[in-house]
């Protein structure tokens, strides 16, 4: 099961924000039970890094191969079972709930964010690169290729902004705005 589909609630139809442009823009999380997140993702690695993990753990058993066939099969298989297990709970989560943002481990109150700017293609390198702000928070992804930016308002936080990657910028900064 996808985290997206986990602890999201179904979507209401509200008229599309024609300042928004978006297929997704007429969606708005529906009333969630208390406590239920209005949005949630965990930040997977993409199909290379998945690649990778499950060559890593094979090579636990290719190393066993002198020892004898079986024992290498084993010890593969559950390297590679082993290696997308970290694979999975070592990917962060963000998530939108009780008034918080929460990116990774850290979070922050909604109240305290400026409206959610969402970053696709070109922004979002800009954003990444020549644009890098370095007194932001940042939790980034180099395999995800979009990402929300909003402005800290506290004057008291040293942190500029919070960047944040995600695969569903207009779900996030919808959920956002709906705190």
């Amino acid at each position: 099961m996808s985290d997206a589909a986990e602890g999201s609630s179904p979507a209401a139809p509200i008229p599309p924000d024609p300042a928004v442009p978006s297929s997704r823009a007429g969606t708005r999380p529906a009333a969630a039970p208390p406590g239920a997140p209005l949005h949630r993702e965990r930040l997977l690695p993409g199909i290379g890094t998945w690649i990778v993990i499950i060559a890593v753990g094979a090579m636990c058993g290719v190393v066993l191969v002198p020892l004898g066939a079986t024992l290498a099969l084993v010890v593969g298989i559950v390297g590679i079972v082993v290696a997308v297990v970290l694979g999975v709970l070592t990917a962060p989560v963000v998530e939108v709930s009780g008034g918080r943002l929460r990116a990774g481990r850290a979070q922050i109150e909604v109240g305290l964010l400026g409206t959610p700017e969402e970053l696709e293609g070109e922004d979002w390198q800009r954003t990444m690169g020549v644009g890098f702000e370095p007194l932001a928070f940042h939790l980034t992804r180099g395999w995800i290729r979009s990402g929300l930016r909003a402005e800290v308002l506290d004057e008291g936080d040293p942190t500029t902004a919070w960047v944040v990657s995600t695969r569903r910028p207009e779900d996030l900064a919808l959920a956002l705005r709906s705190a």
